[in-house]
């Protein structure tokens, strides 16, 4: 049985969320606000990542700065030796910035080339920032549709392994995935509370031995 692991970044193999920690610094708004339309289903979150970083000016030192303070969940390291070892395609999907998740393996001393990485970047020049996005929008208003990502895997029959804990991790995880981790207390976790398919975690250890017990041996 072939298994395709798909596993969010901010908030999720980062111990704080990378995107609200440079919101909570350097916007000037209420851009918490956007988080709540989006979790009632007002708008997409591309509109709400839009919006929010269209609050924020600092520059590029400023941002590499909190940039180097996020940490790494640190039994991560161990776990992504082991999926490598068993032969597992491992996927990050992020509606963040691919530019901030290489920085952030480096200073980690993980090879990002090792992992198929699957980002939107941002530019910023002159204290503005500029975002690109990865995937056209979709019908369901993704900043980067993950829902697209994990449904080309999945259509090769592939068994879909989901880590999360976000927003922008729900529409993937709830329609896609035949096993789902989501991070104890989170967005995802609250949405999908009762599926079946939802294991609720803490670290990439628990992650690991649950894998290793019950689906990958």
């Amino acid at each position: 049985m072939s298994y395709t692991i798909f596993c969010d970044f901010d908030g999720t193999i980062t111990l704080t969320d990378l995107g609200k920690a440079l919101l909570t610094k350097f916007s000037k708004e209420d851009w918490q606000k956007y988080d709540k339309l989006v979790l009632n289903g007002k708008i997409g979150t591309r509109e709400a990542l839009i919006k929010q970083w269209d609050t924020v000016k600092a520059s590029k030192e400023e941002i590499l700065a909190v940039v180097d303070q996020i940490e790494i969940d640190p039994s991560f390291q161990s776990f992504f030796n082991w999926v490598n070892n068993c032969d597992i395609h491992f996927i990050v999907v992020s509606d963040g910035f691919q530019e901030f998740i290489e920085e952030i393996f480096k200073k980690e001393k993980i090879e990002s080339s090792l992992i198929d990485i699957r980002a939107n970047s941002m530019k910023i020049i002159d204290n503005k920032l500029t975002l690109s996005f990865l995937t056209d929008e979709c019908e369901h208003g993704c900043a980067n549709c993950k829902y697209s990502h994990v449904l080309e895997y999945k259509k090769k029959g592939n068994k879909i392994i989901y880590i999360g804990d976000g927003l922008s991790d729900i529409l993937p995880a709830r329609e896609l995935a035949d096993v789902i981790f989501a991070k104890e207390r989170e967005d995802l976790a609250e949405k999908l509370k009762g599926d079946p398919r939802v294991i609720e975690f803490s670290n990439f250890s628990e992650i690991q031995a649950i894998l290793n017990e019950k689906f990958i041996n």
